[in-house]
């Protein structure tokens, strides 16, 4: 099948879309549109905006809390069931077990964004 001499095609897209004037996308709210959405709005309400960004926030920092948190917890643990040295308290071994992986986060991620620009 070949298409005819006198049309590009994007032309010939654009044809066959309906009512379509430009190639572009709609980003109107949908007001002035044929189809029937029962009066809604396409994208919900403030709230529901502020909620997902305040669960997707709270889901990072719970991964990484537990990417960093974890693995001293459960080391401290161990090492507790055979005893700590003398002025040692499991508190403190999971404080500086935490403090020791987020300085080597901390590292790789600003040795990363200094080699990012070569």
């Amino acid at each position: 099948m070949t298409k005819p001499a006198s049309q590009s095609t994007v032309e010939i897209i654009r044809d066959r879309r309906p009512r379509a004037d430009a190639m572009s996308r709609d980003l109107t709210d949908g007001t002035g549109s044929d189809r029937d959405d029962g009066g809604r709005k396409a994208y919900g309400s403030q709230l529901a905006w502020l909620f997902g960004i305040l669960a997707s926030v709270a889901a990072i920092a719970g991964a990484v809390l537990v990417v960093l948190a974890l693995p001293p917890v459960l080391d401290c643990r161990n090492r507790a069931a055979q005893g700590f040295f003398v002025g040692q308290t499991y508190g403190g071994c999971v404080a500086s077990g935490f403090s020791a992986r987020w300085n080597l986060l901390e590292q790789r991620v600003t040795m990363t964004l200094r080699g990012s620009g070569r």
